[in-house]
């Protein structure tokens, strides 16, 4: 082991910086050596209490409903580590529309992302709040069997959605309306779950159309399915947005702020790397390069880059579930964003 004194550059003695060798001689440093090795030992100082200081990541978890596209962002943050950036462990959680409210109320989960169901509850009072804006509209689809030629064939026959309440649920009634049938009266909806569960339960025969989410609309479609409707037919409402609880926002502000700019990250990845995406898209999902090609030309056009929360936005929701007489502010908080936008100016 070799021994180093450093002799400060004040020291009147004329002494040397040296260090014993095997030998018995000695090593003799000049001064810009010195300077070197003074400057090694501090930053290795920094670097130790740096690490000691540094801050153990948050746990946070995040209910969706399923492992579709529609959550394309989330899924992006997650896997390639964005919530990590920002000082979180991240869990994602498949859960039912219905039960994520009540997850997300009890504290089992800390966001969830299912924007209508989220709205619906807080118009009936529940303490919470959508905080952003993923994208400009739903893009769910209503496929049925490859034999109907139209939506109005559906009399009587069963149709797969994800739950009461949910996106997907408003775009087959809307679709149905136009249609001239009563959701009510002239066909069965049934909750089945995911879009992937939906999608199951078409190609096994159990249903006979089903409201479908990206990939698996275009996965029915190249199966032979008919494409007999979709969101932007008939409905025109922002999909998809991180949502939580108002006791949260009071208490947590800066860590929802630290998970919004995660969102935008991931949003800003998945627009301007498109070749990337699409590739996340085939490994994640399982796809073939047409299927990722086709499902992101799709969501691309739809990012809200900066995730905002607009009153015209959420007015939009709001209309679609008769809740007009509501406030928009009672349902959302559209200053967390703009925070963070304003910060980053």
């Amino acid at each position: 082991m070799i021994m180093v004194r450093v002799v400060p550059a004040n020291d009147k003695t004329g002494a040397a910086c040296c260090a014993p060798t095997p030998e018995g001689t000695s090593i003799r440093f000049g001064p810009r050596i010195k300077r070197l090795i003074q400057f090694a030992a501090i930053w290795f100082f920094c670097a130790a209490v740096g690490h000691a200081a540094e801050r153990p990541r948050e746990r946070v978890r995040i209910g969706v409903s399923s492992k579709s596209i529609g959550f394309f962002d989330i899924w992006v943050a997650h896997e390639k580590g964005l919530f990590r950036k920002y000082g979180f462990d991240s869990e994602v959680i498949t859960i039912r529309p219905n039960l994520s409210v009540v997850a997300l109320q009890a504290g089992e989960i800390d966001y969830t992302m299912m924007t209508s169901t989220v709205i619906r509850s807080a118009v009936k009072g529940m303490p919470m709040k959508l905080v952003t804006i993923g994208l400009k509209s739903s893009f769910h689809a209503l496929v049925g069997r490859g034999s109907f030629k139209s939506i109005a064939e559906l009399r009587g026959k069963k149709i797969a959605i994800s739950n009461v309440g949910a996106t997907d649920e408003l775009v087959a009634r809307a679709l149905l309306q136009k249609a001239g049938l009563d959701p009510r009266r002239d066909v069965t909806m049934l909750s089945v779950g995911a879009s992937e569960t939906r999608f199951q339960s078409l190609i096994s025969g159990q249903m006979d159309a089903a409201t479908l989410s990206l990939p698996h609309s275009v996965l029915a479609k190249q199966q032979g399915f008919r494409f007999l409707g979709s969101a932007g037919d008939v409905l025109h409402i922002p999909f998809t947005g991180l949502s939580t609880t108002t006791a949260k926002i009071q208490r947590d502000r800066e860590a929802i702020k630290r998970m919004i700019q995660a969102q935008m990250d991931a949003m800003r990845w998945i627009k301007n790397q498109k070749s990337d995406a699409i590739q996340f898209l085939r490994q994640f999902f399982g796809t073939d390069e047409p299927t990722a090609v086709e499902s992101y030309n799709v969501y691309a056009p739809l990012i809200i880059d900066d995730v905002r929360v607009t009153a015209d936005a959420v007015k939009a929701i709001l209309d679609s579930e008769g809740a007009t007489n509501i406030p928009w502010t009672q349902v959302a908080d559209a200053s967390l964003v703009e925070e963070v936008l304003q910060k980053g100016r």
